[in-house]
């Protein structure tokens, strides 16, 4: 499924509302999603298996951009002076992309990029080439598993999957539980929004899904980390075959 993502808050039939954002495209989401509790969640030293330099994160879903930076000043801090560390930060939202080219003080580490990774991934590759690396060391992908399994459904969910553990070689994954999906769906009736059907959608627990069902089998997790406030864990993953 493709979806011109260029101008997606004119998408609604009604003016746009925040709460309403059909992608999670949230224009006040750190409000309520506090940028800070999530980072106290992930050990700073998370990259110092990395040995290479440099080292290449790209960030699934990066909003506005403040959970960008402050990844990359977390992760940054523990890193040995000579590792260089850059991240590319996506989103199908161009206003947000705008906002995060606006805001974005490390212009030389953090390179921002409006895009849709279900239908376009040339942008990454080109990415990569630029350090000539075919992976992303981490792949981080924060609330994100399910807005791309409500628009794409469970095919597209899986599809997702497999090609991010084919891209990098450590995976740090926020999905969200049924419940977060229905919250959505009532929040959508209530604006009176056009809403999604849940009935098509076979997986129920994404979580699950992610810790017995991974699509390679050389995916392994390995760590889950203390939930955030609002009842969400990060689990990482790692990808055995990669270098």
């Amino acid at each position: 499924m493709e979806f011109d993502s260029e101008n997606i808050q004119n998408k609604s039939e009604k003016p746009f509302e925040p709460g309403a954002a059909r992608y999670g495209n949230f224009i006040n989401y750190y409000q309520f999603n506090s940028v800070s509790k999530r980072l106290n969640a992930i050990p700073p030293n998370l990259l110092l298996d990395f040995k290479r330099s440099p080292v290449l994160c790209l960030d699934i879903g990066c909003n506005s951009g403040e959970l960008t930076t402050g990844l990359y000043s977390h992760l940054r801090s523990e890193l040995p002076d000579n590792i260089e560390f850059f991240i590319l930060g996506i989103d199908l939202d161009s206003n947000l992309i705008t906002r995060c080219k606006e805001s974005n003080v490390y212009t030389e580490h953090i390179t921002y990029q409006q895009m849709d990774i279900m239908s376009d991934s040339s942008q990454l590759q080109l990415f990569l080439q630029k350090f000539n690396q075919t992976q992303f060391d981490l792949i981080t992908c924060f609330s994100t598993t399910m807005w791309i399994h409500l628009h794409h459904g469970d095919e597209g969910l899986n599809q997702f999957l497999k090609f991010i553990s084919e891209l990098g070689n450590y995976l740090l994954l926020e999905p969200q539980k049924w419940t977060s999906y229905k919250s959505v769906i009532r929040r959508m009736k209530r604006l009176q929004c056009k809403t999604f059907t849940l009935e098509k959608l076979k997986i129920r627990d994404t979580v699950d899904h992610l810790l017995k069902n991974f699509y390679l089998k050389n995916v392994i997790n390995i760590y889950k980390f203390e939930e955030t406030s609002w009842n969400r864990s990060l689990f990482l993953f790692k990808n055995d075959k990669s270098i």
